[in-house]
């Protein structure tokens, strides 16, 4: 166990003080289990080598938890750090005995607002029942529990971490023996969703097949640190690179079903692919041409390829005037290449597809450009 009580009753955490002192009150038998109150004793440390701990004698105590790992011991640790510093004015606890449900919490955390939430921190196997009355238990103690998975279970096609999965949508495995500690967050999601990623939204996850016994629904998973994930207030694992791709997806719907461009939109959507520079210099400029007059390449090819349409002076000289923008670009380093590649990058969504043919035009009329200079 990594929570014992001191000689006066007061909690102590297996590294929270010196080892010095923590052998000093073993030696003389002044530590207790929070549990049964019986007699336990410092192990491990730095020259063991081992995570240090307190434990019984064998036997001594029913709601020992001496059989776990190291992985496990090290991982609640690193996670009560983790949320201590997201919620800096709850109240932690590290293996909390709870009369409701009856069991030993891994974490236990008392938020500002009353709300109380169990942290339980799996590597080992589970079985499936047992999980779901564990889950039950909590809901009935009005304790919301949020259940993280040792990174050693990871590749296991474990009931219970699919159970996980269709009661939180979500499930995050952590490796804690590393340094800094990994994590993989996985998530289902749906066919709908990986279409809308296969149509073009930078960054996608990995896929890993179904989930569970699910035919409408995939995994995705994205790796990374255990820092740059939090906890939303709802209990919702937050990681940025996620938070990018929803919002994108988000944005993306939005423009599919526009009835007009909206520059704003265009603007969230590109910045993070193309950069500032890009949309400023070449793609706004193109766009409020392309409001003005949104056919004027279409008529001004039509005409040179048609005998029974002239293609107007005005056009002419308009398309000449492209041409000589289209050359100061190539020499700022946007060439008729460049181009091309910005094309592919605005969504083919709703009016959008339209702006996105317009700028292959100009890309098609830059290399023309070029080939004639040279």
């Amino acid at each position: 166990m990594l929570v014992a009580y001191g000689p006066e009753g007061q909690p102590v955490i297996a590294r929270g003080i010196y080892l010095a002192q923590l052998k000093n009150w073993s030696q003389r038998d002044l530590l207790y289990c929070p549990n049964c109150r019986g007699v336990v004793h410092v192990r491990g440390g730095p020259e063991k080598r081992t995570q240090m701990h307190f434990a019984h004698q064998k036997g001594e105590c029913t709601w020992s938890t001496e059989s776990e790992t190291i992985r496990h011991l090290r991982g609640k640790i690193l996670l009560a750090e983790w949320l201590q510093k997201q919620f800096p004015q709850a109240s932690l606890s590290l293996e909390k005995r709870l009369p409701e449900p009856n069991r030993i919490a891994d974490i236990f955390v008392t938020l500002a607002d009353g709300r109380q939430w169990a942290f339980e921190f799996q590597c080992a196997p589970l079985n499936i029942d047992e999980w779901h009355l564990r889950h039950t238990a909590y809901l009935k103690a009005s304790i919301q529990d949020t259940w993280i998975i040792g990174s050693n279970r990871r590749e296991k096609q474990e009931a219970f971490i699919e159970a996980i999965i269709a009661s939180a949508s979500e499930v995050m495995f952590v490796d804690p023996l590393l340094t800094p500690p990994l994590i993989w967050l996985r998530w289902a999601v749906t066919r709908d969703t990986m279409r809308e990623w296969q149509a073009g939204t930078g960054w996608t996850p990995s896929l890993e097949g179904w989930v569970g016994r699910s035919r409408s629904k995939y995994g995705a998973t994205l790796s990374g640190l255990l820092q740059d994930v939090s906890l939303g207030v709802d209990g919702r694992l937050v990681h940025p690179n996620r938070s990018e791709l929803e919002a994108r997806i988000s944005l993306l719907r939005t423009m599919r079903t526009a009835q007009a461009i909206d520059e704003a939109s265009l603007n969230a959507y590109l910045k993070p692919i193309v950069g500032e520079v890009a949309l400023n210099v070449v793609l706004f400029p193109m766009l409020h041409a392309y409001l003005r007059d949104p056919d004027l390449f279409t008529r001004y090819n039509y005409g040179r390829g048609s005998g029974d349409y002239i293609v107007s002076d005005t056009d002419r000289r308009r398309v000449q005037q492209a041409r000589i923008w289209l050359e100061r670009l190539a020499k700022r380093g946007f060439s008729a290449y460049w181009l091309e590649k910005l094309a592919k990058e605005i969504p083919l969504a709703g009016p959008y597809t339209a702006f996105a043919n317009y700028v292959e035009m100009l890309a098609f009329l830059s290399r023309g450009a070029t080939n004639e200079q040279s």
